[in-house]
């Protein structure tokens, strides 16, 4: 049970590390909004 809860910890760090490291692209110019949109449509498929 413990290596479980590790994981799902490790995993909720990871998370909040790729949300910062995003925020602060977008901060920097890194990151455009464009890009944040050509990210989640090129998850879902749409009218196929």
């Amino acid at each position: 049970m413990k290596a479980t809860n590790n994981l799902e910890t490790n995993d909720f760090v990871a998370m909040d590390i790729r949300q910062s490291l995003h925020y602060l692209g977008e901060i920097t110019g890194v990151i455009t909004t464009d890009d944040l949109l050509a990210n989640i449509f090129s998850k879902f498929c749409i009218g196929k």
